[in-house]
């Protein structure tokens, strides 16, 4: 937004035509994700007032500082070849632009970028800011002395030529910026390595919750994945982590150990798909159909199963006489789902008050759900 008015936008127009968060913009070190990275670059391209070039333009419009930790690791960097380290180990923290890297022969130093389907105007806004701040840093003696752009031109190559100084071309599988092997080892004056530990350590923590969250979001997609793929595999008959592997390319070892850092296992997953289903069922059918259904061996092997699970028969539920328990499934009268991080209390209060024993006489959750599963199993096997 600082670039856009700067080079003659209208902030405010600006704004509502990117469709911000309130507040985000004025939120110092805020990290957004690429979709809305992408969004926003296209609204502010598609502007009429934006001309072209926009992104080139923008990174001339930055000042060292701008990016906050990531410049200022920059500036205390003690050489180019450091201050490239922090660039595509940190860039991260700023947004999700694509992967970055360094490469090195005997003559040339590399900086390249590669973001399939991204909008051409982020990727010429990052290049033209690592040809700003290359230029800075280290003066003309190291300045590029080629940049290749993986999408199409925005303009005639010369115009590129004019704003970015240096001889610019245009196909190919990444962006890349060709330096003088020597940047690598050019010292950068304004080096501070006492300050750059510093920055480092905070930088690091960053990254750590950063990784953290994105794992929860990676976790959570995988495990809403997990749950459409066992339901049709228990539509085919076959709910089993080797029949569900194959959809996901994962052995079935692997699928346990990624549901297992997700906190959920395929046995609750499984059983709490047969709870719900077993509870749509039986209000429009008799348990001896659902029992069938669901792959029972036997209307009697369901009735046990079912009310292990709720402590309700299906008699019960399906005349209306009672409901199911609401809220996540695999629960019974023993269970209050605690299993999920530990095994329950030896004297968990039951539905009508009175207490539960994990004796021989009360299965522990997750045998239930052993021999639970091992009954749809014979009778599938049976079928």
């Amino acid at each position: 937004m600082t670039a856009a008015a700067r080079d003659g936008l209208e902030a405010e127009e600006v704004r509502r035509a990117m469709a911000l968060p309130s507040g985000l913009l004025e939120k110092r070190g805020a990290r957004v994700s690429i979709a809305m990275v992408r969004r926003v670059w296209s609204a502010l391209t598609d502007h009429r007032a934006a001309g072209p070039l926009l992104g080139l333009r923008a990174a001339r419009q930055l000042p060292l500082g701008s990016f906050d930790i990531l410049d200022y690791l920059t500036v205390a960097s003690t050489t180019g070849a450091e201050a490239f380290a922090h660039l595509t180990r940190y860039l991260p923290l700023l947004a999700d632009a694509g992967r970055v890297w360094t490469e090195s022969d005997g003559q040339s130093f590399r900086f390249r970028h590669d973001a399939p389907g991204g909008v051409p105007s982020l990727s010429e806004l990052l290049l033209g800011l690592i040809v700003a701040r290359s230029r800075a840093l280290f003066g003309p003696a190291y300045a590029p002395r080629r940049i290749h752009f993986a999408h199409a031109p925005l303009a005639a190559a010369s115009t590129y030529e004019d704003v970015l100084g240096v001889p610019v071309h245009f196909g190919g599988r990444f962006d890349e910026i060709v330096f003088d092997r020597g940047i690598a080892e050019a010292p950068i004056a304004s080096q501070d390595p006492r300050l750059m530990s510093i920055l480092v350590v905070q930088a690091e923590e960053a990254l750590s919750r950063l990784g953290a969250r994105e794992r929860i979001t990676q976790d959570t997609e995988f495990v809403s994945a997990f749950r459409h793929a066992l339901a049709l595999a228990l539509d085919a008959g076959d709910p089993g982590l080797a029949r569900i592997g194959e959809r996901f390319g994962m052995s079935a070892r692997t699928l346990q150990r990624r549901l297992a850092a997700a906190h959920v296992s395929h046995r609750e997953l499984l059983q709490e798909l047969r709870l719900e289903r077993a509870r749509q069922a039986l209000g429009a059918a008799q348990p001896k159909v659902v029992s069938h259904e669901l792959g029972y061996s036997s209307p009697s092997a369901f009735h046990r199963a079912f009310k292990r699970w709720t402590g309700l028969t299906p008699g019960a539920v399906a005349e209306g006489a009672a409901s199911p328990p609401a809220g996540r499934g695999g629960t019974s009268m023993c269970d209050t789902g605690a299993h999920r991080h530990g095994p329950p209390s030896n004297h968990t209060p039951s539905r009508a008050g009175t207490p539960c024993q994990n004796d021989e006489s009360q299965p522990a959750p997750r045998e239930r759900m052993a021999r639970d599963d091992e009954t749809l199993m014979a009778s599938r096997r049976g079928a």
